[in-house]
């Protein structure tokens, strides 16, 4: 009877932190719906021009070389975030104001301008055809890099929840936008491509002058990101680079639009599920859900064929599912961490790319060596499937549980966890505690009674009786005492300075 209660409880409150979710999902989107359509159309831009054949050099593909074009505009991203990075570490400078708001969308634009031009009409001269058709692909991939951080600096303001809010109905706009312009012509293209900039930074304008102090002043915070988060990028990267590559050497035919679409579109409601419903943590949602997922990808290459369009399906969803929590997690350095967004952006994003450059340029070499029967993709494949699991044990252990970030869920409200809380989080995994256990662990640590956890969970003395019975068998205590020197014995091992909680000061 106690157990049937129980599990009556424990549905009922789910069942309204659901209709909570999805009532305040609703309310964000219909307020910023504008932040949502701007995103989206970012979104559109980087898969169109860093991504896919869009950007296509003539003396490569004439050359026969495996490399993709896009890599032109890739570098000029990557080697601006580092101008970026290095602008804010030595002098502190972060460009802004509305020359420079109006002169980002401008140059990506020109750059499109003269790419798209010299495609349908080349110069007479092919040698300078291809130094000018550089020249407008750098332009894109620097005017991006700036883009890029602008956008981070918006999403820093509403904090990890709304990020992945806004980022899940970005991602799908920016599928079914994909899947739209890419049934016209190219001459339709180009010409989409060109306005996209203009208007995703008028949306984003817009948003952003109902936000106080966009530049926050400059302060001497200490210039930290976590060399694991910087590793997942690189990974992340690499993995989307060699994928690129395979494909783009293995002459896929399929409806690589319709099919990318799909998986940002399944990226977004897989992570809606996780984030939001299961309330999954960092290192939970990259690690034990987006690296498995890439290497499912890489996998299924492996078993059946390098151009198999599941894996292709599988891998971009796994990549688009990191990528949404990348932004989220970058978003959590800056506003609960208190890391400047050029320094924060730039750095992590650089990583991201350079991943994506060497993967690209490690798979061409491979393919170049092994091109018979696809054995070189088969062999990368395969290599691929063991580099992401390992690196996700590695890289998801407890030790990066000291940085803050991977403990934090960024599907629950927008507070940084204090030191207190960090303690309760890690006795919780310590002891392999459920999502309700933790709650009741939680108000138990702040010294609540058990009227309190009944009144405050909504569930009923027996339910919350057998919670706290299951909490004292797992830890193998018989006193809330011992739960308070749990609490404080993480604290110690982990480093964090000891504190009470808020309730418990005097």
């Amino acid at each position: 009877m106690g157990r049937t209660r129980e599990s009556q409880d424990a549905a009922l409150t789910e069942s309204r932190e659901r209709k909570t979710i999805l009532r305040d999902f609703g309310q964000e989107i219909a307020a910023r719906y504008r932040l949502s359509i701007g995103f989206g159309l970012f979104w559109a831009w980087v898969w169109l021009v860093f991504q896919t054949t869009f950007f296509s050099l003539a003396f490569l593909v004439e050359s026969g070389v495996p490399i993709p074009g896009w890599i032109i505009p890739l570098s000029a991203y990557a080697v601006t975030f580092l101008v970026l990075g290095a602008l804010f570490r030595i002098k502190r400078v972060v460009p802004r104001g509305s020359w420079y708001v109006r002169a980002i969308p401008a140059v990506m634009s020109f750059g499109t301008l003269v790419c798209g031009i010299l495609t349908f009409s080349p110069l007479l001269n092919p040698a300078v055809n291809s130094v000018v058709f550089c020249i407008g692909g750098l332009l894109m991939g620097a005017g991006t890099s700036c883009f890029h951080v602008e956008w981070g600096r918006m999403l820093g303001h509403l904090g990890p929840r709304k990020t992945i809010l806004h980022g899940i109905v970005g991602t799908v706009l920016a599928a079914a936008f994909l899947v739209f312009i890419t049934s016209f012509s190219t001459v339709f293209l180009w010409v989409i491509a060109f306005f996209i900039p203009i208007l995703s930074m008028r949306l984003l304008g817009a948003e952003a002058r109902s936000v106080h102090h966009f530049y926050p002043p400059v302060t001497d915070v200490q210039l930290n990101v976590p060399r694991r988060f910087l590793a997942t990028s690189f990974t992340q990267g690499l993995s989307l680079g060699i994928v690129q590559t395979i494909l783009l050497t293995g002459n896929y035919d399929g409806p690589v639009v319709a099919l990318t679409a799909s998986s940002f579109a399944l990226s977004a409601v897989i992570l809606l599920v996780c984030a939001l419903f299961f309330r999954m943590d960092f290192n939970q949602l990259i690690y034990q859900v987006g690296f498995l997922v890439m290497a499912l990808g890489y996998l299924l290459m492996s078993l059946v064929t390098p151009d198999f369009i599941g894996a292709l399906l599988v891998q971009m969803t796994g990549y688009r599912f990191v990528d949404i929590m990348m932004w989220a997690l970058c978003v959590y350095l800056i506003k609960q961490r208190g890391l400047p967004t050029n320094w924060v952006f730039a750095i992590t994003t650089c990583f991201l790319l350079l991943g994506q450059l060497t993967g690209a340029v490690l798979g061409s070499a491979t393919m170049a060596v092994i091109p018979l029967s696809g054995e070189g993709a088969y062999s990368l494949s395969i290599v691929m499937v063991f580099v992401l699991l390992a690196l996700a044990l590695l890289l998801s252990d407890r030790k990066n549980l000291q940085t803050g970030w991977g403990m934090v869920r960024p599907g629950d409200a927008e507070s940084p966890p204090g030191n207190f809380e960090m303690g309760c989080t890690l006795v919780c995994r310590k002891y392999d505690l459920t999502a309700r256990e933790e709650e009741v662990f939680a108000l138990l640590a702040k010294g609540r009674n058990r009227a309190y956890v009944c009144s405050e969970l909504t569930l009923s003395k027996e339910t919350v009786k057998t919670h706290i019975r299951n909490i004292y068998r797992k830890m193998g205590i018989h006193s809330q005492q011992e739960v308070f020197e749990a609490v404080e014995a993480e604290q110690r091992s982990f480093g964090f300075e000891e504190e009470a909680p808020h309730e418990m000061r005097i």
